[in-house]
């Protein structure tokens, strides 16, 4: 899945994170995905809430796109077991990430999400993220992008 913000046609402001200042791109990747991954079928109403938590970290125009999540097909299953995802988020080194601009950056992180419910399992995925900072978002790191690649269950 990958999304971008280039696909959106009317940005809106991103909310903020009180007390984060979006200083690091790597720091920024990582709650971004945390948040991403952060579904709870016991306090949230559906996919879409982790979705909400995870726009504090993205662009105004990114925060404007309807996320897939709320297509998930996972979440009946999940809320069936009264579910949770676990989640570790680890950063994950690419050998060919290019160099940081002083507006762009681009970070990889690894993650392991177990829905923990009546029954559990573990997905492992990897989360790249694109940043940019400056601009309409303000002069702190933004993600404008990410690409989640399945890296295999257990």
């Amino acid at each position: 899945m990958v999304l971008n913000s280039a696909d959106v046609a009317a940005p809106v402001p991103p909310p903020r994170q009180p007390g984060f200042a979006h200083a690091d791109p790597g720091e920024v990747c990582h709650r971004f995905t945390a948040a991403l991954y952060s579904a709870d079928t016991r306090r949230d109403a559906g996919p879409d809430d982790a979705y909400e938590r995870a726009i504090r970290y993205v662009s105004s125009a990114l925060a404007g796109q309807s996320p897939a999540a709320g297509r998930d097909g996972r979440w009946a299953t999940w809320a069936e077991h009264r579910a949770y995802v676990d989640t570790i988020v680890e950063p994950f080194v690419d050998a060919l990430q290019p160099a940081d601009t002083a507006i762009t950056a681009r970070r990889a992180v690894r993650v392991s999400a177990t829905p923990r419910g009546e029954d559990g399992w573990t997905e492992y995925s990897l989360v790249d993220c694109s940043l940019r900072r400056g601009g309409p978002d303000g002069s702190g790191w933004r993600v404008v992008g990410y690409e989640i690649r399945q890296a295999g269950l257990r």
